[in-house]
């Protein structure tokens, strides 16, 4: 293997532990929350600590691996995760969960960007596509195998910390000595370290598509255990997130092949069906509705609907894309994170079927406020022509 091909696999590598850390104790939320005695909106918050930790990084620290390097910054992130991880492992309840969460949302806002732009520079062609593809893969793979492999585990065995947390913190552990080896990128100590969110004039549409798309996935992760625990299904949580990743993956570069309007308009249509399915399912307990509904989300979330939203706000201003780019994540993850901790606390006093069947109805009117901006603004141009 050549010393090229090592550096992507470490990367690579690197990328896939910290974001199998992220969801790693997803199907143990209820069960932590329930031994301090919080119901279902304690819940919301402990997953939303995530963004907690998450988007003040990114805002702060956006420019930090063009002042010290890559390689530091890339070290840095699995350091955080890995010791997120660890915490957990020991002190398996509440309060730590919520420490152990802001930690590896800071590991996932310094990795991501930093581990795109790493691997871009190590290819000699087609730069970009490579390593989005590589990043797209990798966090998507691990998004969801975390929470699926200690879903399957709890199914066999009752724990607190699952053989899974150790095989991840081992794992991390021996990557971070491996990633000793890259080799460090160009920087400048005097280049900023803030980089401050763009909104030009047009992304509104994009950005509140992409939180709209977010906010299913994070109300699966965060919501829907708790209510298919009900009818005995909470065992199939981790799948459920793993179908929403794997399902966005696999339709990513299918959705690279159409425009940024077709994807739109299929996303539109797609989020309504998936969310219907996966409400209808979770509230009666079906669970071919529920993984159907996961699936569908995922084609929207991660697939057709992020590459449209993301290649649309980045051509209104290719100049200041990564600010663009800045402003639209943080769109996108307040609408992962927010939704899960109004959800949260709205079935604490109206429960878990009242605020699902509620935000159900938000949603499909927001898209259709979406749609019809959508359509009339293609019809005017279209006159225009």
């Amino acid at each position: 293997m050549s010393s090229s091909k090592k550096h992507i696999a470490i990367i690579t590598g690197v990328l896939f532990l910290i974001t199998a850390s992220v969801n790693l104790e997803m199907p143990l939320f209820r069960i932590y929350t329930e031994n301090e005695h919080f119901g279902v909106g304690m819940v919301g918050f402990a997953f939303a600590s995530y963004i907690g930790g998450l988007l003040p990084t990114a805002l702060l620290f956006g420019g930090l691996s063009d002042k010290i390097g890559k390689k530091k910054v890339l070290i840095i992130a699995l350091l955080l995760s890995t010791l997120s991880v660890l915490i957990i492992s020991l002190y398996p309840n509440l309060y730590v969960l919520f420490v152990s969460r802001v930690l590896v949302g800071c590991a996932v806002a310094l990795s991501i960007a930093t581990g795109s732009s790493f691997l871009s520079d190590l290819f000699t062609t087609h730069k970009a596509t490579k390593s989005s593809n590589i990043v797209a893969l990798s966090t998507a793979l691990g998004f969801g195998s975390g929470a699926l492999f200690t879903g399957i585990y709890l199914a066999y065995y009752t724990t607190l910390v699952p053989l899974t947390y150790w095989v991840v913190l081992v794992a991390s552990v021996v990557w971070l000595l491996i990633s000793m080896t890259l080799p460090e990128s160009k920087f400048d100590v005097k280049k900023k370290m803030i980089k401050l969110p763009l909104f030009p004039k047009g992304a509104l549409k994009y950005n509140i598509s992409v939180a709209l798309f977010w906010a299913a996935t994070g109300v699966v992760i965060s919501i829907i255990p708790t209510q298919i625990s009900k009818f005995d299904l909470g065992g199939w949580s981790g799948l459920s997130l793993f179908l929403i990743n794997g399902t966005g993956a696999l339709f990513l570069p299918i959705a690279k092949r159409f425009s940024v309007r077709h994807c739109m308009t299929i996303s539109y249509i797609l989020l309504p069906i998936g969310f219907t399915s996966l409400t209808y399912g979770s509230l009666n307990g079906y669970l071919p509705f529920v993984l159907a509904g996961c699936a569908i989300v995922g084609m929207v979330a991660y697939g057709f609907g992020y590459f449209g939203t993301l290649k649309g706000v980045s051509e209104l201003n290719p100049k200041e894309k990564p600010r663009v780019v800045s402003g639209y994540l943080l769109y996108g993850y307040l609408g992962f994170g927010v939704p899960s901790i109004v959800l949260g606390l709205s079935s604490e006093s109206f429960g878990i079927e009242n605020s699902l069947l509620s935000y159900l109805s938000f949603t499909i009117a927001v898209i259709g406020a979406l749609l019809f901006y959508h359509f009339k603004k293609e019809t005017s141009a279209a006159v225009k022509l």
